[in-house]
């Protein structure tokens, strides 16, 4: 009887009036590495894991081995899975998403661009584009560098369309995980890009030499 209540308690979220519904949504997504908080589309799953946090964490650390954790502050908080550094425990590797370093770095200088040098009204993909290429040209030789070997070719194969088109795929996943909303032209960097920095930290305390150092 004792392991009947303890189940019912720790699957408390699939009684939830929500759960038929949007429940396989949120956990194949959050095993895909998404992050979810308060904004547009999302605000409705990341409303369910706020009302059954509890259950859940109980759910995702018994059954594989991972933590359902929160990042930010309130209103600006988020919901994700902690997958222990590369350690995904019983979640398939058909969910492994690990961010290019290219896009890792592209992310730093978007942070960078707009946290740091304050262009808080940025939201324009051609004119980040152009900034990276224009008013950042001192790190694209780094960066010229990841693509390089990313793409197993040299570095003086790459040029500045390739770079666009870097900067374009970064914030298409970054879009996919939940960091930001990606449409047409526009973006918005949403609470949870915050993740990059929590993971990257050490790096992004001293971001211009982490920058200059690709060079």
């Amino acid at each position: 009887m004792e392991n009947v209540n303890y189940q019912d308690i720790m699957l408390d979220f699939l009684y939830d009036e929500e759960a038929r519904e949007i429940f396989a949504t949120i956990d194949y997504q959050l095993k895909d590495g998404v992050h979810f908080q308060d904004s547009g589309s999302q605000t409705r799953y990341f409303a369910y894991i706020q009302r059954n946090m509890k259950s859940l964490v109980n759910y995702y650390h018994n059954f594989f081995g991972v933590r359902l954790s929160e990042g930010g502050e309130s209103p600006d908080n988020y919901f994700y899975l902690d997958f222990y550094g590369n350690d995904r425990g019983k979640i398939s590797s058909r969910h492994r998403n690990i961010l290019k370093s290219e896009y890792v770095i592209i992310g730093f200088i978007l942070y960078k661009i707009v946290y740091i040098d304050n262009n808080l009204l940025l939201d324009s993909v051609q004119r980040l584009k152009e900034k990276i290429r224009i008013d950042y040209d001192d790190y694209k030789r780094g960066i010229y560098y990841l693509i390089a070997k990313s793409k197993n070719i040299g570095p003086g194969n790459v040029n500045d369309a390739m770079l666009d088109s870097t900067v374009q795929s970064a914030l298409i996943e970054f879009k996919k995980i939940g960091w930001l909303i990606l449409e047409g032209d526009e973006f918005t960097v949403l609470p949870a890009f915050d993740r990059l920095i929590k993971i990257y930290e050490e790096y992004i305390v001293d971001i211009d030499n982490t920058l200059n150092e690709l060079k």
